[in-house]
């Protein structure tokens, strides 16, 4: 056997639970897991679509027309109509899934926001890709601000349609996904202007690609807007409209529609809400996963990377150093409570969407909370979490050729995308301050009880430490309102980072919450590991925003000291069960795209294989230019 392989082998013998088990209890449920196993096996015995070493020498025009033949086989062997299908995509394919944005943000808000008649127009085209539509929403000059987009739609009372309009450059949309090449659809969120009066931003199902051609309709200017860091083949695009006009029933009218010449709006106006929670969902759901393959990758490497001998002359795994170990299990720790979360938070949004099918809008709110905290939490842990793993690996974790770069450039975006991060913790906060709160918020209703709770339990701490950030500043916005300042210059301009501790500090409890939930009805042969990961989780929280409960007096320097120690206990319980923890995702080697985290080892033969093999710049052999630079052809100036 290898010596890596032994290595490993070694390592998994070390683990003391089944495996197995952990790996039904993180997919959460047989569909989803079948289809992730399905299609990792699809895209590894696909020779025209598997993920390919030589990938990131290619060109970005290649690399988006590889994209569209892997979505076209994809379409062959799933039902890309179900989330369940295809989300799975998004973190196994080399780039980012086309129709993403189309199945993922424009189907959904056609459901919540069309009439059932628009979407028994628009909807089966969606699912044989007769219709791929992008989500034009976002402007050069406007992003998160919709109430102030620029284009409009104009009502033409003497032709009963619409003229569509972009006034100006800021105007232009910029950077909907999809919409440079693949969209012939696009749905456009513009200004509703009727008898002169400005109506307010609402989407419209617009057609701005011919159907046998494919080319750009007359009045409409769209393209790819150009390379950006991440996401090279997704064809993000722009959009414009010189006076385009588009039919009365493009508006989608399930809550806003024109009628004989009049215009009415009814039901909950935001329940444009509902249609974003999908995407923020799938953000929450699928990217915690690249990290775990991040970790998966840097885990097995720091178990085959051996370096420096120890007191028997043998060279150490460098997983047997406490200082790697600290960069990494936190993190999978996290990761396991990330995606507990985002199995959770997949409930609510589908209890939701059923209540707001019946026009019941009871949860709509805090779903949209708890989303806008976790989306924000979850994405910036993901890009950073790609980070550390790319650190930990070493000068190895740098080159393409082990996977980890891609996942930071393919997850970076989430940051800024559906909504940016510092944007939806302050929509968080806003909610926090609210006096009637429903079930994942109610430790507001219990204040008294928390502060008075001595516990040193870390959930406690977690709860704790938000109360008291949640307590001063409602206190900062109650002394400044009398100083003359209006509400809205104390948010902006007094309590601002204050805000957002609080929302970050209430995606932490959330996902504590969750953990316990999941380790309350997991199989009784994982609790003990689960539980033992729960307590890093919570305890890494607390020991990174530890000022609170210190300037509160609620822990003391001899307790602080005394959690480190905690700490590195649980690091010696849960660095032998570490491979288990990460294996139990379940990803095959061509999905993790790496040469130095493979399931037999061998990091350095494969990378050695990599490079010489498949590098197609070694294989083209010497560029005309090197010839031309080398050797008495330039005359150096001396």
């Amino acid at each position: 056997m290898h010596p890596t392989t032994q290595l490993l082998q070694e390592a998994r013998d070390r683990v003391t639970f089944p495996v197995q088990d952990l790996t039904k209890l993180i997919y959460g449920n047989e569909e989803i897991y079948e289809t992730f196993m399905k299609a990792q096996k699809v895209i590894a015995s696909e020779p025209s679509i598997r993920n390919h070493p030589d990938y990131h020498n290619w060109g970005r025009k290649e690399q988006i027309i590889k994209s569209y033949e892997k979505l076209r086989v994809m379409h062959q062997h799933l039902n890309l109509a179900n989330a369940a299908h295809w989300a799975p995509m998004l973190s196994l394919f080399q780039g980012t899934t086309p129709s993403a944005v189309s199945f993922g943000m424009t189907v959904p808000a056609l459901r919540f926001l069309g009439t059932d008649e628009q979407f028994n127009l628009w909807g089966p085209k969606f699912l044989t890709m007769e219709i791929v539509a992008a989500y034009a929403q976002t402007e050069i000059g406007h992003g998160s601000d919709v109430q102030n987009l620029e284009t409009t739609a104009t009502y033409d009372s003497q032709t009963n349609d619409f003229v569509l309009h972009t006034p100006s450059v800021s105007a232009v949309k910029f950077w909907p996904g999809e919409l440079g090449f693949l969209s012939n659809y696009a749905l456009v969120y513009a200004k509703l202007i009727f008898n002169g009066k400005n109506k307010g931003v609402h989407p419209f199902m617009v057609q701005i690609r011919d159907n046998a051609t494919h080319k750009p309709l007359q009045g409409v200017v769209v393209g790819d807007i150009g390379p950006k860091l991440g996401y090279s083949t997704k064809d993000n695009g722009f959009l414009a409209f010189e006076n385009y006009r588009i039919p009365l029933n493009s508006l989608l009218a399930r809550y806003v529609r024109i009628e004989n010449g009049q215009f009415s709006k009814h039901g909950n106006e935001k329940i444009s809400y509902a249609s974003m929670m999908v995407s923020r969902q799938l953000i929450i759901f699928v990217y915690p996963r690249m990290a775990a393959q991040s970790l998966t990758v840097a885990i097995r490497y720091s178990i085959t990377r051996q370096q420096f001998t120890n007191d028997k002359r043998e060279e150490n795994s460098v997983l047997e150093y406490q200082t790697q170990q600290d960069k990494l299990l936190p993190r999978l720790a996290t990761c396991y409570g990330m995606i507990f979360a985002g199995l959770r938070i997949m409930e609510l949004v589908d209890d939701n969407f059923h209540r707001v099918q019946k026009k019941d809008f009871s949860t709509l709110q805090q779903s949209h909370a708890i989303l806008s905290a976790l989306k924000a939490w979850s994405s910036q842990w993901v890009v950073d979490t790609a980070e550390w793993c790319r650190l930990s690996c070493g000068g190895h974790g740098y080159a393409h050729y082990s996977g980890i770069p891609a996942i930071y450039f393919d997850t970076a975006p989430n940051v800024t995308l559906e909504g940016e991060n510092q944007v939806m913790y302050l929509q968080v906060a806003r909610y926090l301050l609210q006096e009637k709160v429903p079930f994942y918020f109610n430790f507001v209703l219990h204040i008294k009880e928390t502060l008075a709770n001595q516990s040193t339990d870390f959930g406690q701490l977690l709860k704790l430490t938000l109360t008291l950030q949640l307590i001063s500043v409602a206190k900062k916005i109650k002394d400044t309102i009398g100083t003359g300042k209006n509400f809205q210059q104390i948010w902006n301009e007094v309590v601002g980072v204050q805000l957002l501790s609080v929302a970050q500090r209430y995606a932490e409890y959330f996902t504590y919450l969750v953990f316990q939930e999941y380790i309350s009805s997991a199989n009784p042969s994982v609790k003990e590991v689960l539980q033992q990961m729960c307590d890093l989780y919570s305890l890494q929280v607390i020991l990174d925003n530890p000022n609170t409960l210190i300037e509160s007096g609620r822990i003391t320097v001899d307790q602080f000291k005394q959690f480190n120690e905690i700490k590195i206990d649980l690091f010696n319980k849960l660095k032998p069960q570490a491979l288990g923890l990460v294996e139990a995702f379940n990803f095959t080697d061509n999905a993790l795209r790496t040469c130095i985290g493979c399931h037999d080892g061998k990091p350095y033969e494969y990378i050695y294989e990599w490079a010489t093999k498949e590098n197609s710049v070694n294989i083209k052999g010497v560029p005309q230019a090197v010839n031309d630079l080398m050797g008495t052809k330039i005359k150096a100036r001396l």
